[in-house]
């Protein structure tokens, strides 16, 4: 989990979505890669592009979204901690279609952009109570998940190059 500090001054708005969308298309490349194998993991305990595009679906899903949707229906929303890197096991990722989940995270990306991208700057700054961070706006929650597209941007690049 990252530290709180990494929440304070988030680049603007706009900056941040446009990553967000920089980072749905660079997954979108990567379905159209016919060479890339998904199940090889680089290294012993590393994840595979098949367990990475999984793990991007749920949470995008599961954590992201819920997240922004209690906060715009609740302005002081409680918003719980996951720990989703243990789902790779529960959820066996490992035996899932990792091609599928790739595109569901594109969709999944393309929903949330859609979602956020219309809001006038004042919802930005809505706060709710994270379990880990404590007040938390969505400007921090959308930079939160920033940081996490890079995380697995960085093992994507590791597997493919890309």
């Amino acid at each position: 989990m990252l530290p709180a500090r990494t929440l304070l001054n988030p680049p603007p708005v706009g900056d941040l979505l446009a990553e967000l969308a920089a980072f749905g298309e660079r997954v979108a490349r990567l379905l159209a890669d016919t060479t890339a194998d998904w199940s090889r993991q680089p290294a012993a305990g590393e994840w595979s592009l098949t367990e990475i595009a999984c793990h991007l679906r749920d949470v995008e899903r599961e954590v992201h979204q819920a997240r922004f949707i209690a906060l715009l229906e609740d302005d002081s929303a409680f918003l719980p901690g996951v720990d989703a890197d243990e789902w790779a096991v529960t959820r066996n990722y490992r035996a899932q279609d990792g091609r599928a989940a790739a595109a569901a995270f594109v969709t999944a990306r393309a929903e949330t952009l859609a979602r956020l991208a219309p809001l006038p700057l004042d919802v930005w700054d809505r706060q709710g109570q994270h379990t880990f961070f404590g007040p938390t706006s969505l400007h921090e929650l959308v930079y939160l998940a920033v940081q996490h597209d890079r995380v697995h941007g960085g093992q994507i690049s590791g597997i493919v190059g890309q």
